[in-house]
């Protein structure tokens, strides 16, 4: 059995200086904790910001309440008369005088300008020549036909003599064949001669007849004749008439487009008149949007700082497509007449698409302009706490709020710059001004 070689003095000295040894350790740990627990406290203390607070002095507030809102659609539109014409020449010519000038009101038939032609003025005379020939040679053709008549007249009126002569003749030869005076012969001649008689008078009245026919036929040739020149001599006329070129209606010229030569082809453009008394307001309309409203909705249009009424009047079957995409026409009549106003002016049409009734509201402030706008300072007491809003329609002057606040709550409308970071601050009572 082998034996410690240490003494068992100083065995129980190793014994007792042990545990002081793990003490020590001990306190050493503990003190390395609370040392980095006050250093990081101290960093905490002297580094990490502390809460900020802020005190608003003057400000602005409102009390939310309630009104009508009406939803509308702003689209951008051109007054457009609804009878718009071109200025054109019926013929080929020389402007000779002028009128009018652009924007002037002109009356129903009044002169605008006047041209000349000399086509049409030789057209026009060689009309009148024929037209003069023929009459003179209708009036020629009666005169030769009453002598051709008189003369075949004469004739039925020889042959109906010589009937007569001939059954009187006749008459007497059968008395005297009675009497045995004559022979049979004699008699025989004599009928043969009133037969002969009337053979004359049916040949001079078919003669009579056939050139009362052929007069007929003449006479009807030369009607004819004349009908087509006086045609001739109408359309020649219209195109002297047309020389000057009259306002197809009231209203207003709108454009005059004179060529330096002043000369014209038939139907050339040379300037635009409307009827200003009827005027509608287009519109292009997204597809989408026209499914909002239909015929007889309302609208204002807004020409400045004057506003009119209207109605939607028409909405087009098909979107066309265009620059900006499809767009659908929408027309929009006015109530009133608005005659003062000029073609191709542009309007905003806001048209009437639903009414809120009783919606919660606050005055327009510039607490709007401050942040994203989706939160309002409420005020509580000397606090304001920040609260996240859901704002809706501008009317006005006026902002529609759809979620976030209660009738009657009072709200800070004066702008949130200084302190829209905070999530409550500070406020003087006496230092607000309602609105």
């Amino acid at each position: 059995m082998n034996e410690p070689i240490v003494p068992e003095r100083l065995r129980k000295e190793q014994k007792k200086h042990r545990p002081s040894g793990a003490n020590k350790q001990l306190s050493l740990i503990l003190f390395t904790i609370v040392a980095i627990g006050l250093i990081a406290y101290g960093a905490y203390y002297f580094f990490i910001p502390k809460p900020e607070s802020f005190t608003l002095n003057f400000f602005t507030y409102a009390s939310v309440g309630t009104q009508n809102f009406l939803e509308t659609l702003s689209v951008r539109g051109t007054i457009t008369p609804k009878r718009t014409v071109v200025i054109e020449p019926k013929i080929a010519g020389t402007i000779e005088e002028i009128y009018v000038q652009e924007g002037q009101d002109v009356a129903e038939g009044q002169p605008l300008l006047r041209l000349y032609s000399a086509d049409a003025a030789a057209e026009r005379n060689a009309a009148e020549t024929e037209l003069a020939e023929a009459r003179t040679k209708l009036a020629q053709l009666g005169i030769d036909q009453e002598l051709e008549m008189e003369a075949e007249r004469v004739k039925v009126l020889d042959a109906q003599e010589q009937l007569r002569q001939a059954e009187a003749d006749l008459e007497l030869q059968k008395i005297l064949y009675g009497y045995g005076s004559i022979p049979r012969i004699e008699l025989e001649k004599a009928e043969q001669n009133v037969e002969a008689a009337k053979r004359r008078i049916a040949q001079s009245e078919r003669e009579l007849e056939l050139l009362t026919r052929k007069h007929e036929a003449d006479q009807a040739a030369l009607v004819k004749a004349i009908a087509i020149a006086e045609e001739k001599l109408a359309k020649a006329q219209e195109k002297i008439d047309s020389f000057i070129v009259t306002a197809g209606f009231a209203g207003r010229i709108l454009s005059l487009k004179i060529p330096a030569n002043r000369m014209v082809t038939a139907h050339q453009e040379l300037g635009e008149l409307a009827d200003l008394s009827s005027q509608v307001v287009e519109l292009q309309v997204a597809p989408g949007q026209t499914e909002r409203f239909g015929i007889g909705t309302q609208v204002d249009i807004a020409l400045g700082q004057t506003l009119y009424q209207g109605e939607v009047s028409y909405i087009a079957p098909q979107a066309k497509q265009g620059s900006d995409g499809p767009t659908v026409l929408v027309r929009v009549d006015f109530f009133d007449e608005v005659s003062h106003l000029r073609p191709n002016s542009q309007v905003t049409a806001n048209i009437h698409l639903q009414l809120h009734e009783n919606s919660l509201f606050l005055p327009r402030g510039a607490y709007l302009t401050s942040g994203q706008q989706l939160f309002v300072y409420v005020i509580d007491g000397d606090k304001a706490r920040k609260r996240d809003v859901q704002f809706g329609l501008l009317q006005g002057n006026d902002v529609q709020i759809l979620r976030g606040l209660e009738l009657g709550e009072k709200v800070i409308i004066s702008s949130y710059d200084a302190f829209r970071h905070l999530d409550e601050i500070q406020i003087l009572p006496e230092g607000g001004h309602e609105l």
